[in-house]
């Protein structure tokens, strides 16, 4: 998939399919994350694989919302340092990058934020001073999903030169 179709049509999955994903595909998703630029080339995250079901049906209960961690078939529990300055915009880079590349070997995934992370960091043995950013369920979705999404028009949300410039108007950009 190329990656401006891969943006595009990138969304949101909360209803998996119970197909197994290889490995090998898991192990990609990581290296997705792995691969995100961070400031200064920090890399402040580290990633717990989750592929247990019986871990992923006991973070499941602890992640408000997001249940659906137990019917996906991995997980990936972003932590990130919270001494680095930029932490949360770092790890949320890699977390793009993981779900794209997800999306592009046909896995569904979502942010899950409401997590009792202290809870859950516990259960993976995290260190405490490290944050869980968020958990992000994978696997293949339930159902054939368009890709379609609902965006404002580029015209409303982006201007030229400075705030309130029509930037389509003038350069006929559609």
């Amino acid at each position: 998939m190329e990656t401006f179709k891969a943006i595009l049509t990138k969304i949101e999955v909360r209803e998996f399919s119970q197909e197994p994903v290889p490995f090998e595909q898991q192990i990609k998703v990581l290296e997705a994350g792995r691969a995100a630029a961070s400031a200064y080339n920090r890399q402040p995250w580290n990633f717990v694989l989750i592929n247990e079901k019986k871990l992923l049906n006991k973070i499941g209960e602890l992640a408000a919302t997001g249940p659906y961690i137990a019917k996906s078939q991995f997980a990936v529990a972003v932590y990130v340092d919270p001494k680095n300055t930029f932490y949360k915009v770092d790890g949320t880079r890699a977390v793009q990058n993981m779900m794209l590349a997800g999306w592009d070997m046909g896995l569904g995934s979502c942010w899950v934020d409401g997590i009792e992370r202290e809870k859950v960091s516990q259960i993976l043995g995290a260190p405490p001073e490290m944050y869980l950013l968020t958990i992000i369920p994978f696997g293949k979705p339930s159902r054939k999903y368009k890709g379609k999404k609902s965006r404002k028009p580029l015209s409303k949300i982006a201007f030229l030169n400075n705030y309130g410039h029509n930037l389509l108007e003038e350069n006929k950009y559609s």
